[in-house]
């Protein structure tokens, strides 16, 4: 599996290892899932002496550990809650094999390609994080007896026991954004953003600041009182709006929620069609994730790094072609030679 990532400036220093570090976050806990790969990365191009050339710079991870004949068994079966039946409606053709376009899995090569964004954004020290709120049901606490990795084992003996699978909520947060990045219409930053988180697959819902608690609020409950930072900018003294206005960002943090559904392919009994005709019970074959949330939070840190450095570069925050600066670019009066 591939990607290209086309517009990175020219002169800037991947970092491998953070790339690679967090490649590894693919499978943060491996107790959650039945198949762990190596996740081994190579750049094919657009960096040379370790910086990039301002070409499109291309990326492979290969799959290793591929069992694909468990999937016969359900081949003309659709598993319900996934997307082989509307796969099949829109192209007529499928690939049953495992891997598709539809799988969590295929969606890998973004992890490196979104490092190499948060690297662009630590350039003018912006920051992307997620955390998990919610999992298999249960508010996270970050110092209680429901930490994290509590609630982990948990689900990972329960998954076990039971064949099934949950979701979770997940909280993700910019830091560090300049007001005024967006544009009213077409390039509304939370937009752009949901736009990118949505396309996740697993994911139902998102919401910004307040978010559906916005429902609920009188404009005097809601609205961000404003006042004069420190730094002689204008603040709101609360986030309600989650950092943006209007499409654009205030200054502030952006803040976004957004949940994950349960994985589709369990362990228990579910009632589908078969294609070649009839109703049938049906138990998937393979290895699936327990809980697939802590996999997502990467994925979304990395779109979001993403959008954020369009937005920048168009903003005129982040160089388009290159950050060695003009006058040096100059000076250059030979070509070094491996």
């Amino acid at each position: 599996m591939g990607c290209i990532v086309d517009g990175v400036p020219a002169g800037t220093r991947p970092d491998l290892a953070s790339m690679k570090e967090d490649l590894k976050r693919d499978v943060p806990y491996p107790v959650l899932t039945r198949r762990v790969e190596e996740n081994r990365m190579r750049l094919l191009s657009g960096v040379y002496r370790g910086r990039t050339l301002g070409t499109p710079i291309s990326i492979i991870v290969r799959n290793s550990n591929v069992e694909s004949d468990r999937y016969k068994l359900i081949a003309m079966k659709p598993r319900p809650g996934h997307a082989d039946l509307t796969y099949r409606m829109k192209y007529g053709h499928w690939d049953w094999r495992g891997g598709s376009r539809a799988s969590g899995r295929t969606w890998a090569p973004m992890i490196p390609a979104g490092s190499l964004a948060k690297q662009l954004l630590d350039l003018i020290g912006i920051q992307v994080s997620t955390r998990i709120l919610i999992l298999g049901g249960v508010e996270v606490e970050p110092k209680g007896p429901n930490n994290l990795r509590t609630l982990i084992q948990h689900l990972a003996k329960e998954a076990e026991s039971t064949g099934d699978a949950t979701g979770g909520l997940v909280e993700l947060s910019i830091s560090g954004l300049p007001g005024g990045i967006g544009a009213p219409w077409f390039w509304r930053f939370q937009a752009d953003i949901g736009h990118a988180i949505l396309n996740i697959p697993g994911i139902k819902s998102y919401e910004v600041g307040a978010g559906i608690a916005a429902a609920d609020l009188r404009a005097s409950e809601f609205n961000d009182d404003l006042t004069w930072g420190s730094d002689g900018s204008v603040r709101g003294r609360t986030n309600n709006a989650g950092g943006v206005l209007g499409g654009i960002t205030t200054g502030a943090p952006f803040i976004c929620r957004f949940a994950v559904k349960a994985t589709p392919s369990i362990l228990v009994a579910q009632r589908t069609v078969d294609l070649n005709g009839g109703e049938v019970e049906m138990v998937t074959e393979g290895r699936f994730d327990a809980n697939f949330t802590p996999r997502v939070q990467v994925l979304a840190e990395a779109l979001a790094a993403l959008v954020s450095a369009d937005h920048l570069m168009i903003s005129g925050f982040l160089p388009h072609d290159s950050v060695i600066p003009y006058e040096e670019r100059l000076t250059y009066t030979k070509v070094e030679v491996d």
